[in-house]
């Protein structure tokens, strides 16, 4: 009885072993694998959605920033050289030198093709004393447009038998913003 006994017990321990086997490889291993599947696409999507977090907090900042800047740039506005003002534009530059007893020659100007959002050049040449184009170039400097000078050459001009005199020849490029 007893080798009948013993088998039977060996064929409920290998029975219980194969069934603990099945259970191992069939339930365990890939709900683990499962488990480690999930673990990494949340941690995927908590990288996407910090990432995309990140992003709408670098837009939320840049809007806010692009709104200071809008309100910031409309005080410049009064400053901008507008469209159909040329005339208004050209007598200022004239009174200008008038006003400091200068000749005024403009050689070039694009302000008959100007258009919004550019920049408008004029050239132009300025005779008179040394210290009258230094007071010009003041007071073109603190007028109500924005300007920017690109080309500047200043130039004594001689007498026939080289001694300077007290006159000056500048030429000037200026720039101005159009709004």
């Amino acid at each position: 009885m007893e080798s009948g006994l013993t088998k039977k017990i060996i064929i409920r321990v290998s029975s219980l072993s194969v069934l603990a086997a099945l259970i191992t490889f069939g339930i365990f291993l890939p709900m683990l694998s499962y488990i480690k599947k999930t673990a990494n696409e949340s941690y995927k999507l908590r990288t996407l959605l910090e990432q995309r977090y990140e992003e709408a907090s670098n837009s939320r900042a840049t809007q806010k920033k692009l709104e200071e800047v809008k309100s910031s740039v409309a005080d410049f506005y009064p400053f901008l050289f507008k469209p159909g003002e040329e005339l208004k534009l050209i007598t200022y530059l004239e009174s200008l030198s008038a006003k400091h007893n200068l000749t005024q020659t403009i050689n070039n100007s694009t302000l008959d093709k100007t258009t919004s959002k550019q920049t408008t050049n004029i050239t132009m040449t300025l005779v008179g004393s040394y210290t009258d184009t230094l007071k010009y170039l003041s007071d073109l400097e603190s007028s109500n447009y924005f300007i920017y000078i690109k080309q500047f050459q200043f130039t004594p001009v001689y007498s026939r038998n080289g001694e300077t005199q007290p006159t000056a020849n500048l030429n000037l490029t200026i720039e101005l913003y159009v709004n």
